[in-house]
C-alpha cells in the first residue's frame, strides 16, 4: 500500500497521529513539485479539517509552505533571478477553481495568444469559471477574476472548440482573415478538428461559419 492510502485517521478515535498525518500531507506536497498551489480541501482524504489546518499551520510556520491568502497556499522555492518565488498565478486559480468546484479556463486573450491570432501577451488573471463573477484579492498588486459563464461556455471547458471560442470572442467576429484560418488548421490535429463540427450547436452562430472552415477536410 503506497504511502498516500496510509491509514491515519480514524472517526471513531479520540487520538490523531499527527506525525503520521503530516508526514503524509508533506509527501503529497512534495510529489506535486514546486509549482503547485493547494488548500485544505486537496487535503481532505487524510482527516478532518481541523487536523488538516493544523497540520498545514505547522508546515507555514516551519518555512515548508507559505500563505498566499487564508485557505491557499505555495511551496516557497529559490529563484537564480527573483530569489524566493512561489506558484503561478495560474497554479493559484487552479487550487481556488478545485476548492470551489469551479470548471476554470484561460482568458480570451490568452488563448487567442495560444493559438497565434494575437501577440497580445496576456495577464493571465481573468479565467471563465462558472455561474458568477467573483474576485480574488491576492495582495495589493494581484487579483484573480473569475468571469460568469453560461452552461453552453462551460460545456466546451478542456475542449479545442472551447478554447478557440474564447480566443474569437476576445478578438471579434471581424478580425480573422484567411491566414488566421490556415494556421489555425495547421496548429490543430484531426481530433480536435472534429470537435469543432461536433461543438457548433455550443457556440454562437457568427463562429460556426470559422469553425467550419478550420475544420474543412475533416
Amino acid at each position: 500500500m503506497s504511502k498516500e492510502r496510509t491509514h491515519i485517521f480514524d472517526m471513531s478515535a479520540t487520538r490523531i497521529d499527527y506525525g503520521a498525518l503530516q508526514s503524509t500531507a508533506l509527501h503529497r506536497i512534495r510529489a506535486k513539485g514546486v509549482a503547485w498551489a493547494f488548500t485544505p480541501g486537496d487535503f481532505a482524504d487524510l482527516g478532518d479539517p481541523r487536523s488538516v489546518g493544523k497540520v498545514l499551520s505547522r508546515l507555514t510556520t516551519r518555512g515548508v509552505i507559505r500563505r498566499v491568502r487564508r485557505g491557499i497556499y505555495e511551496i516557497p522555492h529559490s529563484h537564480p533571478i527573483a530569489g524566493v518565488v512561489g506558484a503561478t498565478t495560474e497554479a493559484i486559480a487552479d487550487a481556488i477553481a478545485r476548492r470551489d468546484g469551479l470548471k476554470r479556463f484561460a482568458s480570451g486573450a490568452a488563448a487567442a495568444n495560444e493559438l497565434g491570432l494575437s501577440t497580445q501577451v496576456s495577464a493571465g488573471r481573468t479565467y471563465g469559471a462558472g455561474p458568477r463573477s467573483r474576485t480574488v484579492k491576492m495582495d495589493d498588486a494581484t487579483k484573480i477574476h473569475f468571469s460568469k459563464r453560461s452552461g453552453k461556455v462551460l460545456a466546451l471547458v478542456g475542449r479545442a472548440s472551447g478554447h478557440l471560442a474564447e480566443a474569437l470572442r476576445n478578438l471579434g467576429r471581424d478580425k480573422i482573415g484567411e491566414a488566421d484560418l490556415k494556421s489555425l488548421r495547421s496548429r490543430m490535429n484531426t481530433k480536435d478538428r472534429r470537435q469543432l463540427l461536433e461543438d457548433l450547436r455550443l457556440v454562437p452562430a457568427w463562429m460556426r461559419p470559422l469553425f467550419k472552415e478550420v475544420a474543412r477536410g475533416v
